[in-house]
C-alpha cells in the first residue's frame, strides 16, 4: 500500500483518568477488605501476598490520584463538567 493509499487516523478520544484510577482503587479496597475478612489470607504467611498487593494497590493508586492533582491533569479535580451520557 502506498502512502497515499493511507486513510488519515480517527480523532483522538477524551479520557477521564481519573476516573478509571478511581475506580480501580475502589476494587482494591474492596479486595483489600475481602482479605483481611478471610482468615486464610492473614493466617498462612504463603497467602499474605495477596493482602500487601490490595494494599499496595490501594496506596499507589491514591498516590497516583494525588500526583494527577498536582500536576493538574485534566479530570483530576471535581470542577470539570460532567458530559451527559
Amino acid at each position: 500500500m502506498s502512502p497515499r493509499e493511507l486513510r488519515p487516523a480517527p480523532a483522538a478520544r477524551q479520557v477521564d483518568t481519573a476516573l478509571i484510577v478511581r475506580w480501580g482503587v475502589g476494587a482494591f479496597a474492596v479486595a483489600l477488605v475481602v482479605f483481611i475478612a478471610l482468615p486464610w489470607s492473614r493466617d498462612n504467611p504463603d497467602n499474605r501476598i495477596w493482602l500487601w498487593s490490595a494494599l499496595a494497590g490501594v496506596v499507589l493508586g491514591t498516590l497516583g490520584l494525588l500526583l494527577m492533582r498536582w500536576q493538574g491533569a485534566p479530570g483530576a479535580t471535581s470542577d470539570r463538567p460532567r458530559h451527559a451520557r
